[in-house]
């Protein structure tokens, strides 16, 4: 089998002959220069890469030692290709037999595979969110990128945004807990539906807006009145300045992410990035802290009148 790696040409033998032989381009040598990626390591990844098997087989092996028949029964593997596997981890210094006949991971093969398996996550979170990737804050992630791998990029039906207002106003719904940083204005719907689970005890807001949000409510009658209400009744209203890295929406467990540039509806109330992956959860509620911990609280009273005394008071 031949692959091409970076102006590298890796060949390797069946599979039964794992050796690996790695042939350099004389005009793409990767051994040379500060940045040059080690051939050998290259030819690992490649023979890691080419069966989802072995992945599996070393990482359980890096889990907990085990002999083969209890291998096959955890990762579903058939005996002959199992057997194949782990005598080739055996040569390559990844696995070893222990003296009670289980076999276990190294150390080298512990770290290969714990090293892998989140590159291979990160792939597969640039795969499942395309273009959308653009809108993690990837600079402050504070999060690998690979814990997206299972989020979804929501398309409403039809293309229409207002399917996605119901998405969100049902989630909120259904919620005991909503956080929130953002320099979108709620919809209609969502605020009416978020005042009266307030009032009615069943859900607490902490909300991180943009200072033109906060003008925006209170220069709009009826989302302000909702919103004194729901101050009135406990919940919180920050007022933070532009820019933030993204739009977060946090519902109980369930995390919405939207870009945070001012762009078309359907990039702002139509297309969220969902993921319900207690990292993200946690990484969502460390963003909105940050920037919690860096603003004024807004009063119930500010949202008294449009252009009364106190406007732009906060604690």
């Amino acid at each position: 089998m031949d692959a091409g790696v970076a102006g590298v040409a890796v060949t390797t033998s069946a599979l039964t002959n794992p050796t690996l032989v790695i042939q350099y381009h004389k005009s793409g040598d990767m051994t040379r220069g500060e940045n040059a990626v080690p051939g050998e390591a290259l030819a690992d990844v490649d023979y890691l890469s080419r069966s989802a098997n072995r992945v599996a087989i070393l990482d359980a092996l890096a889990d907990a030692p085990a002999t083969r028949r209890a291998l096959a029964e955890r990762t579903d593997v058939s005996r002959a290709t199992l057997d194949r596997i782990v005598n080739e981890f055996e040569e390559r210094g990844w696995a070893e037999r222990r003296a009670d006949g289980e076999y276990a991971a190294t150390a080298a093969g512990t770290h290969v595979v714990r090293e892998f398996r989140p590159f291979v996550e990160s792939v597969a979170a640039v795969n499942r969110l395309g273009d959308a990737v653009e809108w993690l804050p990837t600079e402050g992630l504070d999060i690998s990128l690979g814990a997206f791998s299972d989020a979804t990029v929501r398309h409403p039906k039809n293309d229409d945004p207002a399917e996605t207002v119901e998405f969100v106003t049902e989630l909120i719904r259904d919620s005991a807990e909503f956080r929130s940083l953002t320099h979108l204005f709620p919809p209609g719907l969502f605020a009416r539906v978020m005042r009266e689970e307030v009032l009615a005890g069943d859900l607490t807001v902490e909300a991180v807006a943009t200072g033109d949000v906060v003008e925006h409510i209170r220069d709009s009658p009826d989302r302000r009145d909702r919103w004194r209400d729901v101050l009135a009744a406990g919940s919180d209203l920050y007022r933070c300045e532009p820019p933030i890295p993204c739009n977060l929406m946090v519902f109980d467990g369930t995390v919405l992410i939207k870009r945070s540039d001012a762009g078309p509806i359907d990039d702002a109330y139509g297309v969220p990035i969902v993921s319900e992956r207690d990292a993200v959860a946690a990484w969502a509620h460390d963003v909105i802290d940050s920037y919690r911990d860096e603003t004024r609280r807004v009063d119930a009273d500010v949202f008294t009148g449009p252009g009364t005394a106190g406007a732009d008071g906060g604690e």
